[in-house]
């Protein structure tokens, strides 16, 4: 994880170096423990593995989504979205063993990206089968259905590492209207 850090860090000091700047530090194993007791999950390795290289990715639009969160802001959202967890969903769902059908929402998805329209990013910690634990989910507030990205976040910030790297991110110095950080904006190219 500490080597992908490092090629997002290179090229956002190419591009973005008051973005880079603004990085947080990792966070340490109690507050990873901590964030894990609230949701009384255990996260992934290479969750905490990233976590403890940054607590966050302000002023970075990742993919068509927004910033990376904090841990903070990954208990924020999670506490908001848990009073849903275990609903049926709205309507007949075929099981296709990649991500559980049989409910709408499940406190085992740990949102770690929200999109601004209520759409998450997560990281599945209760998936129909063992091996896909870890697996990155997108879900949609529009019939909250969720889909598959990526076999984890390692793969999912390699992807935006390399995308970063071939030059497919651009940086709106006005901040744009994703961010409240005062940051100049990363976001994909058109």
């Amino acid at each position: 994880m500490q080597q992908i850090w490092a090629r997002i860090e290179t090229v956002l000091g190419r591009i973005a170096p008051r973005v880079l700047a603004a990085i947080p530090p990792g966070a340490t194993e109690e507050e990873i423990e901590a964030v894990e007791a609230v949701m009384g999950v255990e996260l992934p390795e290479d969750v905490r593995d990233s976590y403890r290289c940054h607590d966050g990715l302000p002023g970075v639009l990742i993919g068509w989504h927004a910033a990376l969160y904090s841990l903070g802001e990954m208990v924020d959202d999670w506490r908001q979205r848990a009073v849903d967890a275990g609903d049926p969903p709205w309507d007949e769902r075929e099981e296709d063993g990649v991500i559980r059908r049989d409910i709408s929402w499940s406190a085992g998805w740990i949102p770690f990206i929200g999109i601004g329209n209520g759409d998450v990013i997560c990281i599945d910690l209760d998936p129909p089968t063992p091996e896909r634990r870890g697996q990155v989910i997108d879900w949609s507030h529009e019939g909250w259905r969720a889909r598959y990205e990526t076999a984890g976040l390692r793969e999912f910030l390699e992807h935006f590492a390399t995308d970063l790297e071939a030059d497919r991110y651009q940086v709106d110095e006005t901040g744009g209207a994703w961010s409240d950080s005062g940051l100049p904006l990363v976001m994909l190219k058109d």
